[in-house]
């Protein structure tokens, strides 16, 4: 080998070399750069927002007045060892033209900063609902510092800062009390049902679908249900139940269904998850209950011969009987459980053509979502009717049709009534 070839590859080798240290040291500098503390926030430093309630200004000088939830973590770690300490919350209540410039002027009241990543709920008063929501959500959207999972609840004829004031039992932080009073009525009767911040900013697409809102109202005293007395008493003194279901036109709000409509609106939400249905005896005076365990609503769109679509909501469920006061019904003959399913059917087409009737002929507002059904499924009838939808949508005629599979009765055939 000459020695030119040798040197050519020394000088290679050693270019390898530096080529390898240089990118060492860029590494190590990205490292440095790229360390996880850059946003560090001590717990000890900030107050941590449960929940944010949005009224209005009873002074009128601002548009809104804000009330936050805040955990007092000391609090909650002496329940915890058993010890016996103040409430688990606090709140802070500040007024303003925007939820931003309201937080800013907080700093005024709280020795810590005010930390959104784990707030659990948006409460908005009836009145200040009643002006518009979308903009309350602008904030919760845009700023990466806090979720838009966060369930949204309208109070019902009180302001949003009584309800956060309130001191519950079952839970020591009310607003999980709050949140989770949805989630479980949703799961077991689904006259109400969890709407989050971010299904809200999608109805603004495509379809025309306008906004739903589960609502709540205090039982009781509630001047008792702002102090610890309400803790210490069996029942409590004031108690947060769920309402019905709060109804949207434009973000505006204009109305609450009533009770049995709201659960025909979860049936053609498809939000039903489990429930009950009520229904008189096949043959005889008395009652029996249907457990709903399973269901599905499926929209298929026709066309009439005007061009408008028409809905056919095709509603699947799975129950057994669970509760009987029928005297002389076997329920474990087939030919009853199949008279049994026809009832069912029969109630809840009932049921949800009562909810239809009552969106269409009062509320004139599409939340039923049936305008993004004709967008994805008929978009030539869409691209015809999108302008007069709001006209139109009064005027669509549905069919509504359920089919429901009894799968048992329990461990017994005939009731124990006389």
């Amino acid at each position: 080998m000459s020695d030119g070839s040798v040197n050519a590859r020394k000088r290679i080798f050693s270019f390898r070399k530096i080529g390898r240290k240089l990118i060492l040291v860029w590494t190590v500098c990205m490292l440095a750069l790229l360390n996880g503390c850059w946003d560090l926030r001590y717990l000890d430093k900030l107050g941590v927002v449960y929940a944010i309630g949005v009224d209005d200004d009873p002074t009128g000088k601002n548009k809104l007045q804000l009330t936050v939830q805040v955990v007092l973590p000391q609090n909650v770690a002496a329940e915890t060892k058993g010890a016996i300490g103040g409430t688990a919350v606090t709140t802070f209540t500040e007024k303003g033209d925007t939820l931003f410039e309201a937080i800013r002027k907080m700093s005024t009241k709280t020795s810590r900063r005010l930390f959104f990543s784990h707030t659990q709920m948006l409460i908005v008063s009836e009145s200040m609902a009643r002006k518009g929501i979308y903009p309350l959500v602008d904030l919760i959207e845009r700023n990466p510092d806090i979720r838009t999972d966060i369930s949204v609840l309208i109070t019902r004829g009180m302001r949003a800062e009584n309800l956060l004031r309130l001191t519950t039992q079952t839970e020591s932080i009310p607003v999980n009390q709050l949140r989770e009073i949805v989630e479980v009525n949703q799961s077991a009767y689904a006259s109400s049902y969890v709407v989050l911040v971010k299904d809200l900013t999608r109805l603004l697409g495509r379809g025309k679908q306008q906004a739903v809102l589960p609502s709540i109202l205090i039982e009781g005293n509630e001047e008792v249900g702002h102090s610890n007395d309400n803790l210490n008493s069996i029942p409590a003194k004031a108690i947060p139940v769920l309402s019905t279901m709060a109804v949207f036109r434009d973000g505006k709000l204009v109305g609450y269904l009533k009770s049995k409509d709201s659960r025909g609106l979860s049936w053609l939400q498809n939000k039903v998850e489990s429930t009950v249905v009520k229904l008189g005896c096949p043959e005889s005076e008395g009652e029996l209950i249907v457990e709903v365990q399973d269901t599905a609503t499926v929209y298929k769109v026709k066309q009439d011969p005007n061009g408008h679509p028409i809905i056919q909501v095709h509603i699947s469920v799975v129950g057994g009987i669970q509760e009987i006061m029928c005297h002389g019904v076997n329920i474990t003959e087939e030919s009853v459980l199949i008279k049994v399913g026809k009832m069912t059917d029969k109630a809840i087409e009932e049921e949800v053509a009562g909810t239809i009737n009552s969106v269409q002929k009062k509320f004139h507002t599409d939340v039923l979502g049936w305008g993004k059904e004709v967008y994805f499924q008929e978009p030539n009838i869409w691209r015809k009717i999108e302008a007069d939808w709001e006209d139109i949508f009064p005027q669509v005629k549905s069919e509504v049709i359920c089919t429901t599979q009894i799968t048992g009765s329990g461990v017994r055939g005939e009731s124990i009534s006389k």
